[in-house]
């Protein structure tokens, strides 16, 4: 996945001929590129090309050497021009694109600015229409409407905690939670959207992968990685932050109650002990827990277990009973389950048995408050403000506009009926015929690629040719449960989604339950290989190795990753790059363990295994040891296994993409076909230049220390800077582009590839 992280864009500037030609114009006199020129001799002066060149030249810095920080060269401009929303840990243009796509949603769901569509009469079902519209600004409408959030106070969540703690109880005579009670308990919590220390969930079977089966994974951790328990400033703002939670919640009631004599001061104090217990509950939890190399690892993390097997590995737990209690009513499991870390689930009997149970239950309670307390009204909700703004790096003092999160919540809930009229007012569909032609060319790339390859022994090189060509394109939109396009099939999807206008905490907590419904249904049933996994306004791209299908929603083909009027070599460095990192996933430390079915088994021979083994550790030593800046101005290292999945993808896919422009722009030496004109202002770049530019650009990023440091430690993929630099040190076409000399700092002798 491009971004996962679980990781916007635009802004249109408007401007004038006059202002691009008043620019300098940029050119590297010394570094004259010896890569292909355009024959082309027109400079393509429309409104669309006016804008894409002024964008271009604004983000950068022509006074930067390319060949010593290629990312202060492509992206200086805008470091320096651009700034970070008060509210935000980041900008970059996913960011842009993420709020541009955003406010066309407003319009579609804010009655209050008098810009919502009307459903078409020529839509075949009318009435449906409406209602999916009206279901939409309900949704919106009660997420806006905080006065009367307030005025529920926290009885919502006092509710919820109390029906899913109904049945916890302890065994006095040997102190321990009755197991059947846990596991009920647990399968409350799953039912409604959230994971304990251990979480059921529905997935493609590893070795059969056309039908669903189940997995169990860990979690239960409320900080964004291990790490972070071993922070002790943020485990201190931790402990605050659940202590002065359970107080907002319980006030001093519960603990009152307790001992009438308790001061104000003695029940702070008790909820801090509570935070205490809590919060070293979860540092064991982190303790045991398996690192991401290994959860990112498919034969680790692929151990079939039946439910006695489980049983045995951790009796603590009523498994039939859990099992039981996420399942629809008729559906039983037939299949081994599998497991994530069999270790986890060793270390984790052992510290239930070590517990104490209203430890216990305690943990249980705050997962509860983590998981439904921003459903509350501003004053409830604080203290996970504060937290959540501090690991991101914001001031707690800032405040999110109200409708930012309401259109979130749209997205989320209702995604794809939202994007239904995205599709209608934003989505040019023009653009899919063009992108599908960059993909096509990126796969035939690869094929002509892997022959050459002489690593790759005959045996593998057949296999991965297959799945080559048997990798299924998704893009835009949904076709199938639901189809994006049609207000039926959309109001038929979403029909068991109750939705009201005026109970926000209601429709959030009837999400959860429906989403998780919807999950565990599938459950024995075929896997859908026709549905994207996000709405069509989804900034991001992905590769699902299950399915071998590589996925293009509708958000993502936007400048600057798309245009259909720019120049191929800026499509292909932006959007043909994304294409081919998320071809590339396939073949990667992860991906090339899936066969062209999406079935985990080992269809490489040893002999190959071995030498991917020794040039992907080139890239994990190469990236380990770039570093980023703390928020004290201290280095921290990238992991480089953790991030070499992405780091492989990335590398790959500006190689491959770059061949296939290269083809199609010597295929049309005169530019006419592939649009491969200049822009103005940027004439004197030869178009190898500015394809690397293109490249760059889509990773430009001005990040705040605090959220670089939540995304090395929590994300697969590399920063920002080091997806620019990284990369092209290792691209020989790069070097060849802007003349740099070899052993210059993006010209390394020592190079790392894999395809």
């Amino acid at each position: 996945m491009v971004l996962t992280t679980k990781l916007s864009l635009l802004v249109a500037v408007s401007m004038t001929l006059s202002l691009v030609q008043a620019e300098p114009i940029p050119i590297l006199k010394e570094r004259a590129s010896k890569g292909p020129s355009l024959n082309n001799k027109v400079t393509c002066k429309t409104p669309q090309c006016i804008t894409a060149a002024k964008e271009i030249l604004d983000d950068m810095n022509p006074k930067a050497d390319p060949c010593q920080d290629f990312s202060q060269f492509a992206c200086g401009g805008f470091y320096e021009k651009r700034t970070i929303a008060a509210d935000e840990g980041a900008f970059n243009y996913f960011q842009v694109l993420y709020d541009k796509n955003n406010d066309a949603i407003r319009e579609i769901v804010d009655r209050s600015l008098g810009k919502q569509p009307t459903p078409s009469k020529t839509d075949p079902n009318p009435a449906a229409a409406h209602s999916n519209l009206q279901k939409l600004q309900d949704l919106y409408a009660s997420c806006m409407d905080e006065s009367t959030i307030l005025s529920a106070g926290r009885k919502p969540l006092l509710d919820q905690i109390s029906s899913i703690l109904s049945a916890f109880s302890s065994n006095a005579a040997d102190g321990v939670v009755d197991k059947t009670v846990l596991a009920k308990t647990l399968a409350q919590l799953s039912n409604q959207g959230m994971s304990g220390f251990v979480g059921l969930g529905v997935g493609p079977d590893p070795t059969d992968p056309l039908i669903n089966s189940l997995a169990l994974g860990e979690g239960g951790l409320g900080l964004p990685a291990k790490e972070y328990y071993q922070d002790a400033k943020i485990v201190k703002l931790y402990e605050s932050t659940i202590g002065q939670m359970f107080q907002v919640v319980f006030g001093e009631e519960d603990v009152a109650t307790k001992n009438q004599t308790l001061t104000e001061a003695d029940v702070k104090q008790e909820w801090k002990d509570v935070a205490k217990a809590v919060v070293g509950f979860e540092t064991h939890l982190a303790s045991i827990g398996t690192d991401m190399v290994d959860l990112y690892d498919p034969i680790k993390s692929n151990n079939p277990r039946t439910v006695d097997q489980i049983s045995a590995a951790i009796p603590s737990i009523d498994w039939p009973a859990f099992i039981s209690g996420i399942l629809p009513a008729g559906v039983k499991n037939t299949r081994p389950i599998i497991v994530s870390s069999p270790e986890y689930l060793t270390g984790l009997e052992a510290l239930l048995n070590s517990t104490n149970p209203q430890t216990l239950r305690n943990y249980i309670t705050w997962l509860v408050i983590s998981n439904n307390g921003p459903n509350l009204g501003t004053p409830y909700r604080q203290p996970l403000h504060i937290l959540s703004s501090t690991l991101s790096g914001v001031s707690p003092d800032t405040v999110t506009p109200r409708w930012k999160h309401c259109v979130s919540i749209i997205n989320n809930n209702l995604g794809d009926m939202a994007g239904h009229y995205y599709i209608q007012t934003a989505f040019p569909g023009t653009s899919l015929t063009s992108t599908v032609s960059i993909i096509d060319s990126i796969l035939a790339s690869y094929k002509k690629t892997f022959p050459t390859l002489t690593w790759l022994d005959k045996s593998t090189l057949s296999g991965a040719v297959e799945k080559l060509q048997a990798m299924v394109k998704l893009m835009g939109y949904s076709t199938n449960s639901p189809d994006v396009s049609s207000s039926t099939s959309l109001q038929a999807y979403y029909s068991t989604l109750p939705v009201s206008r005026t109970d926000y905490y209601a429709n959030q907590l009837q999400y959860s339950i429906w989403s998780t419904r919807e999950s565990t249904g599938m459950l024995n049933k075929p896997v859908n290989r026709k549905k994207l996994p996000d709405p069509p306004q989804t900034v991001n791209a992905f590769y699902n190795p299950s399915t071998n299908q590589i996925v293009f929603p509708a958000g993502i083909l936007q400048r600057p990753f798309f245009d259909v009027e720019s120049p191929e070599y800026v499509n292909c460095g932006g959007f043909g790059v994304i294409a081919g990192h998320e071809i590339t996933h396939g073949f990667d430390n992860m991906g090339h363990h899936y066969d062209s079915i999406g079935r985990i088994h080992n269809w490489w021979t040893n002999t190959t295994e071995k030498a991917f083994a020794e040039k992907a550790q080139c890239f994990i030593d190469q990236y380990g040891n770039f570093t980023i800046k703390g928020p004290n101005g201290e280095d921290h290292n990238v992991n480089g296994q953790q991030t070499l999945g992405e780091n492989i993808a990335d590398n790959g896919g500006l190689k491959q993409s770059f061949h296939a422009w290269q083809t199609r722009l010597q295929s049309d030496p005169s530019g006419k076909k592939y649009k491969n004109f200049k822009l103005p202002g940027l004439e004197r770049y030869t178009p190898s230049q500015l394809f690397f530019i293109s490249y760059a650009r889509v990773w430009c990023s001005k990040e705040r220390p605090e959220y670089l440091v939540n995304r090395i430690r929590s994300d697969s993929h590399s920063p920002a800077k080091w997806r620019i630099n990284g990369v092209v040190q290792n691209s020989p076409e790069f070097a060849s582009a802007f003349q740099c000399k070899l052993g210059s700092a993006m010209n390394p002798e020592k190079k790392c590839e894999v395809w």
